[in-house]
């Protein structure tokens, strides 16, 4: 009986492990076999130490520079995450040698590793970077790997110029490795515009598994992917099942418009079949170079709403850390940072500016486009003071002339018509931004140490009310949004937030359908003024138009149609 159940078990693994064989019969590409010693590439050998970005790791690195690179103009790049998977540098070389790709410099970086004072490892740092879903490895590769590379030479003296081109490289990578290649394609897109990821962990290690709702919601970017996995693939249930999100990431990416590729095969968590398509991988990345990887349009009906074909942000100026915006219902905004304030059109043209009394801060724009400002004592417009209200944060007006106030600890004022000053609530977070809808009968505002923003009904006395959670944000890396700055409405009554992401747009029942990215990454202050979008990111001010209309008190309200219940 023994013996049976013995041989029964053995047929079961047999079983199972014929399920996991890959597809066998792929041909074996030429470009897999080494050219003769005197056609190689050189391979130079590099180390980093004491990483900025990951403190206390150690990493080899490997360059790959081809035998017919002379350095009289830069290179393309391939970036291999994990070092040199799928036989990267035999293929690489032997492509570039038969112009199947450009000119191109290969590197090949490994996770780092912390050691003690003895050389032992004490921690492994390659989930840490390959499985977060945030913009480190991609600074981390821009500000630490890249300049070192630049610093070799070649045996005969050669420099090592690689393009800054985005449309120039490429970078892959496996399982956790796999993912972080999209990654940093994801979060900077004019780094890298060439992504290929084979049995890829888009799970729930890191914030992976969110990728396939994140990239419905996102404006299409330049990037061009491949992704490999097998049916049979899922190395950790605990995370979930890998063939699953590699599906869903596909189905994302054909929603969303964007130039991909796949294949599927029948093998487990394995780099096999990844390996064997890699020669044809690399042809298709590199198909039609040097024309430039293009910009898909998504299916996405609420960016189909709201995008203008044909334009992107434009950058205005730079900014300082304390720049904030606040719009003008001309279709310019105020831009405020440290004691002077700026009137900026659309082209970035200054049309006035002033200096602010001493330790007065601008808080909002009221009727006839008169400036809000605060300071220690209070509130007023222009120069005349209409609240007592101490350390304000943001003021909105209204056309019948309440103003509403929220100060820097969270608390809620506002002046009626009369001038009578009313405090109504506290909000739940710190510097408090806040928004009123287009029909004057809901507030909302951030919550602190949240990803929602509460909304507020407002009564008919004008006091507010019936404050619950109800717009939840995607913040794929965990920072505060009462840190980021302001809340605005279009005329149809959408929701708009900075958030870390970029410009989240929000449904009347407080879902995101929409992210607008911004080259900054994350968005500290936005103002919707007409058609226009203004947006600070990355120490940076930006301008875009749209289709929708931003709607901003006080302008007159608006009787918005209903979304319904959703």
């Amino acid at each position: 009986m023994k013996t049976r159940f013995t041989f029964i078990l053995m047929m079961v693994a047999v079983m199972a492990f014929a399920q996991q064989i890959h597809n066998v019969i792929t041909v074996k590409d030429p470009s897999t076999i080494p050219l003769p010693n005197e056609e190689k590439g050189e391979i130079l050998n590099g180390v980093i130490k004491n990483s900025a970005i990951y403190p206390g790791t150690t990493r080899s690195f490997q360059v790959l520079v081809p035998k017919s690179y002379d350095a009289s103009s830069p290179a393309c790049l391939v970036l291999g995450l994990d070092g040199n998977l799928f036989g990267a540098i035999t293929v690489i070389d032997n492509l570039v040698k038969t112009k199947e790709m450009p000119m191109t410099i290969g590197v090949f970086l490994n996770p780092g590793v912390c050691y003690d004072d003895n050389g032992k490892v004490v921690r492994y740092n390659r989930s840490n970077e390959f499985d977060r879903t945030d913009d480190r490895l991609a600074r981390f590769i821009e500000n630490e790997v890249l300049p070192e590379v630049e610093k070799m030479k070649t045996s005969a003296g050669l420099p090592i110029l690689i393009s800054k081109d985005a449309n120039d490289r490429a970078i892959t990578g496996a399982s956790s490795s796999g993912i972080a290649a999209f990654t940093v394609a994801w979060e900077r897109p004019d780094m890298f515009s060439r992504v290929y990821s084979s049995v890829g962990t888009f799970v729930a290690m890191r914030g992976g598994n969110e990728y396939s709702a994140i990239v419905r919601k996102t404006e299409p970017k330049p990037i061009r992917i491949f992704l490999q996995d097998g049916v049979n693939d899922t190395w950790n249930h605990i995370f979930g099942d890998w063939w699953e999100y590699n599906q869903l990431m596909s189905s994302a990416l054909n929603y969303a418009g964007y130039e991909f590729d796949y294949k599927w095969d029948r093998g487990g968590h394995s780099i096999y079949y990844g390996t064997r398509i890699y020669p044809d991988v690399m042809r298709w990345l590199w198909r039609g170079y040097p024309a430039q990887v293009r910009v898909g349009e998504s299916m996405n009906g609420m960016l189909k709403s709201l995008i203008k074909k044909g334009e992107d942000w434009n950058e205005i100026c730079s900014v300082e850390s304390d720049a904030r915006l606040y719009a003008v219902n001309d279709g310019t905004v105020i831009l405020s940072q440290g004691s002077e304030i700026k009137k900026i059109d659309t082209t970035g043209v200054i049309l006035s500016r002033e200096k602010l009394q001493k330790n007065r801060k601008v808080i909002g724009v009221g009727l006839d486009k008169k400036i809000i400002t605060g300071d220690a004592s209070g509130v007023y417009i222009s120069s005349r003071k209409v609240a007592n209200v101490k350390d304000a944060h943001t003021a909105h007006q209204l056309s019948d002339g309440k103003i509403y106030i929220s100060t820097a600890s969270g608390d809620m004022y506002m002046v009626d018509s009369a001038g009578k000053q009313h405090k109504m609530a506290t909000l739940s977070t710190s510097d408090a931004a806040f928004a009123i809808s287009p029909s004057n009968r809901l507030m909302v505002a951030g919550e602190k140490n949240s990803d929602w923003l509460i909304s507020y009904v407002i009564k008919d006395d004008g006091t507010i009310g019936h404050g619950q959670e109800f717009y939840w944000l995607h913040n794929v890396d965990n920072h505060s949004l009462s840190s980021y700055g302001n809340i605005a409405y279009d005329t149809l009554g959408n929701v708009y937030a900075a958030t870390p992401i970029g410009i989240q747009v929000c449904d009347h029942n407080g879902r995101v359908r929409a992210i607008l990215p911004l080259p900054g990454r994350s968005v500290s202050s936005i103002a919707f003024a007409g058609k226009y979008i203004y947006a600070i990111s990355g120490g940076k001010l930006y301008v875009r138009e749209v289709l929708l209309e931003g709607y901003n008190a006080p302008q007159e309200k608006i009787n918005v149609k209903s979304q319904g219940a959703g």
